[in-house]
């Protein structure tokens, strides 16, 4: 979950490196460091161990500017092998100092490959990135291209790896295996990157890699290489501005963000509902309601995994189809058995999560009807897919996902209200739905008014070091998904339960200092989520009661945040907002670093 960029041509990048790391942080990295290289083979690099502002003070203390460079590479690391220190941080060098090399993936076999390399060289750092330069030097035929091809079948696993060989130092070669990777070319010079992202304020156009291909940059020109041969790849466009905005008047970009809901359903829905007819318009989910489906299975990981287990209660609900949820990484560890009247459906915020693009392949292979909601409209993964919708959130800059968990609940329930229409014959429902959608953005509105409120209940459950989030039904996984929310941005230790789940163990914690959210707006499960509160309130456990416009005075709850009233399938929406709010400003009355929480990073590359 490394990320890098390189250079090649005849402008000083070094600030323009430091920006585009800059625009990485948000993924939270521990180290980073820029190489660059002259034409008469004079290498520089500085390192450094946490923000890249310590790199950046590092390199304007350069001494070397009058140098003619040609090759700069910049890498941010995010730790998996060997702590946080300058001797793991990348490049990595070989031991005759020829080779500079830096590495985004892992490599699974490292241990055994440095056993044997052992016997001939001296490591230096703990990293699995260490042996491939290693192996490299071993390896070595008259170029990094020959030598490339014959170590790659011995790597295990995912990487994207650059290359610098000092005696060529015009010359950069890079290839990769899951790990992302695009290239363009301006009249600045030649780029590669691992994040399209940071870099569309400068590009117009890219070509993306696929698995095992090659760019070599040389001479201020590429070469793409598959299966070991030159290849032509079509250029695309780039249709995303990435520009930052300015965090304005709020606290964070976080905040920012999910002041973006409203906003963010807007987009979701447009053009493809028509809410003067009430009826859904989109070619895609016309043509989904062509295909025989018995069950739909929904693989996914990570926040995108509750907001699949929200969709998974409206397609039963509505379309009263058998469906199933998975996490991706599971599903690659177990026995896939296709069926052909299944739909199986993947959600990833990008086309990065490395987990869920696999458990596509997979499908795809054995002939499965796979269907992917991704937010990159960009997204090359999409294209592997059958069908696919845009979740057109916009692009989320910060590490905690929000809007864009928001947007992927409001696409599943559009598709199942669609197949709802079709199959089950109830357009008078399904229209009535559609009517309280046309609602939902100015009743989030009125959630975001009273942020205020929210930030002075939050402030007062900060002291806790301990919490439950209880619901039942189609509000227990938005009660995982806040949860998930508290630990990554205030580091406070949550867990979520069915509120009946209770009695079966975990009413064994209650204790004062042990506060209990109960999310429990009006619907069909209201009155039984009293009895499991009176029950706490029995053994003196502190209750936060989030409620539809409560009125009532009594001794259920010591705090409370009231919701706009809506329909039942609808409160994931009134509530997740709430929550995120609860979560964020949680974490501010602890002073965290809410738009980077530790140890977290905004892309899982590899497995």
């Amino acid at each position: 979950m490394c990320w890098i960029f390189a250079y090649n041509g005849k402008k000083n990048c070094i600030p323009l490196l430091i920006e585009w790391l800059r625009t990485l942080e948000y993924r939270w990295y521990d180290s980073a460091w820029i190489l660059w290289v002259t034409s008469d083979k004079k290498v520089f690099f500085k390192k450094a161990v946490g923000k890249v502002s310590a790199l950046a003070a590092v390199v304007e203390n350069n001494k070397e500017k009058d140098w003619k460079y040609t090759t700069w590479i910049a890498h941010t690391r995010w730790a998996t092998h060997g702590t946080v220190t300058e001797e793991n941080t990348h490049p990595h060098i070989s031991s005759n100092n020829r080779f500079y090399l830096v590495n985004n993936g892992i490599i699974e076999n490292y241990k055994e490959l440095k056993k044997e390399l052992k016997e001939k060289y001296t490591f230096y750092s703990d990293t699995d990135t260490e042996v491939i330069v290693k192996l490299i030097e071993d390896n070595f035929e008259k170029d990094l291209k020959t030598t490339i091809e014959k170590i790659s079948s011995k790597l295990v696993w995912a990487y994207s790896i650059a290359v610098i060989d000092i005696e060529n130092p015009d010359t950069i070669v890079w290839v990769k295996l899951w790990s992302p990777l695009i290239v363009w070319e301006s009249e600045k010079g030649l780029f590669i990157s691992s994040d399209v992202n940071a870099l569309s304020s400068v590009a117009h156009s890219y070509t993306s890699l696929e698995d095992y291909e090659m760019v070599i940059i040389e001479n201020w020109k590429y070469s793409i290489f598959s299966a070991w041969k030159e290849i032509n790849k079509k250029i695309e466009e780039m249709d995303i501005d990435y520009n930052k905005e300015d965090v304005w008047d709020f606290s964070s970009y976080t905040e920012k963000e999910i002041f973006e809901i409203p906003n963010v359903l807007e987009n979701v829905f447009s053009w493809r509902i028509d809410f003067e007819s009430k009826m859904i318009k989109n070619d895609t989910l016309e043509e989904l309601n062509t295909y025989d489906i018995e069950k739909i299975e929904i693989i996914a990981s990570g926040s995108s995994y509750y907001a699949w287990f929200m969709g998974s209660y409206y397609f039963k609900e509505l379309a009263s189809i058998k469906s199933e949820v998975i996490i991706s990484s599971e599903f690659l560890c177990d026995t896939f058995i296709p069926n052909k009247k299944t739909l199986y459906i993947f959600l990833s915020q990008s086309w990065e999560t490395a987990d869920v693009r696999e458990s596509l392949k997979i499908v795809k292979a054995k002939g499965g009807l796979t269907f992917w909601v991704v937010n990159v409209v960009w997204s090359t993964i999409a294209k592997l897919a059958d069908m696919w919708l845009f979740s057109h959130a916009g692009v989320e800059i910060w590490v905690a996902s929000t809007k864009n968990v928001i947007a992927q609940i409001a696409v599943l329930l559009m598709m199942a209200i669609n197949m709802w229409m079709k199959w089950n014959l109830q357009p008078s429902k399904a229209r009535s739905l559609i009517e309280e959608l046309e609602l939902l953005w100015n009743k989030i509105q009125k959630i975001l008014m009273i942020s205020w409120k929210i930030k002075q209940v939050a402030k007062k459950y900060s002291k806790y070091k301990h919490m439950f989030m209880l619901w039942r039904n189609i509000l227990y996984p938005v009660a995982w998904e806040s949860s998930l929310k508290c630990k990554e941005l205030s580091y406070i230790h949550t867990e979520s339960y069915s509120t009946w789940e209770l009695k079966h163990g975990p009413l064994a914690l209650v204790w004062p200092d042990f506060p209990c959210v109960v999310l429990n707006p009006h619907t069909s499960f209201f009155s039984k989520n009293v009895s499991n509160i009176k029950e706490i309130r029995a053994r003196k456990w502190i209750v936060l009661w989030v409620i539809t416009e409560w009125k009532a005075d009594n001794d259920l709850y010591d705090d409370i945040i009231e919701l706009p009233k809506t329909k039942q399938l609808l409160t994931p929406f009134t509530c997740l907002t709430s929550m995120y709010l609860f979560a964020l400003y949680i974490a501010e009355s602890l002073w965290r670093d809410v738009d980077k929480p530790r140890n977290l990073a905004k892309s899982v590359t590899v497995e």
